[in-house]
């Protein structure tokens, strides 16, 4: 029987530093790392790329640098510590930034003017706040912290707050992300747990700072490790995670016995060396079901071919 995660070619990407981060472009066609050196891989100009026999981009994985070079267009100030974490709304007139200095804050954006204006500070969290994500397809935004809570905001008449405060973890909540429905909000933690959230609709608004039982968990949380980054698949909802140990996790939903049975989700693939050191993320593909990269403190981008297994 095949392995359900399986590699298909590894690439040196940043050889003297760790890769830290990877993201595809909406097509698919390039794939994006960014790494201690400073730089992204500048990948052969050729119709197949030799080190990535099996993988269907364009030209290969990694990014063609474009000849015109990045420029600063505006510095955003006013955080009182390291900024974490920051995310782009998907309307592209919001962003949202974070910082250790307990705060979340909500930017709205005036690209032609190339103007950045801070239009709330949000203090709900009391500790570090380590991530932030908007959700694919509503102005609502999630927050994870240290405070081993994930907090949800929306704009309430010209104004943003906490809608909900999501308990249940019990140590620091390193991150989360949603589905591409954006019914579910997945998140991770030093407790060694993934824990899945799902949103009704519509969601109720209550006092910043009140605790709110929204979005309730769907299943048991998921035994993990630390420092695991979740990355739920566009296309088949498959839930992956980068983690510290230098294993490479899939879990999925488990097909119910009865359609009154309780969702759950269950480990559908493990690779307990799938990078030489800690695993810093996990991206898949937009386009191809159960095509896999992750990136690793090796400097190395991996390639799996992912095949949820059978009677999972």
């Amino acid at each position: 029987m095949p392995e359900a995660l399986s590699l298909l070619c590894r690439v040196p990407a940043h050889p003297e530093s760790r890769c830290w981060a990877l993201a595809w472009s909406p097509s698919g066609a390039l794939l994006a790392s960014c790494g201690g050196d400073r730089t992204s891989p500048r990948c052969p100009q050729s119709p197949q790329c030799p080190q990535c026999p099996h993988v269907p981009v364009s030209p290969c994985p990694g990014v063609p640098m474009s000849p015109v070079s990045p420029q600063v267009v505006a510095t955003l100030e006013g955080h009182e510590n390291e900024v974490k974490s920051v995310a782009w709304a998907p309307s592209g007139t919001l962003l949202a930034t974070c910082s250790r200095d307990k705060s979340v804050w909500v930017w709205e954006v005036d690209e032609e003017e190339e103007e950045f204006e801070c239009v709330s500070v949000l203090s709900a969290h009391t500790q570090d706040v380590k991530h932030v994500v908007w959700h694919p397809s509503l102005q609502l935004l999630a927050s994870a912290s240290y405070d081993d809570t994930v907090r949800l905001y929306r704009e309430d008449d010209d104004d943003w707050l906490c809608c909900a405060t999501l308990e249940g973890h019990t140590s620091t909540v390193w991150a989360v992300a949603w589905d591409s429905s954006g019914h579910r909000l997945v998140s991770c933690s030093d407790d060694r747990t993934l824990r899945v959230w799902q949103r009704p609709c519509p969601l109720p608004v209550t006092p910043p700072g009140v605790p709110c039982p929204l979005p309730d968990p769907v299943s048991p949380c998921v035994p993990s490790c630390p420092r695991s980054l979740p990355d739920p698949c566009p296309l088949t909802g498959a839930v992956a995670t980068a983690c510290g140990d230098d294993a490479v996790r899939v879990f999925e939903e488990v097909t119910p016995a009865s359609p009154t049975a309780p969702v759950t989700f269950g480990l559908a693939a493990h690779v307990a060396r799938a990078h030489a050191q800690d695993v810093n993320g996990v991206a898949w593909h937009p386009r191809e079901p159960g095509l896999l990269a992750t990136c690793g403190d090796d400097g190395d981008i991996a390639f799996w071919r992912y095949q949820r297994p059978e009677g999972l």
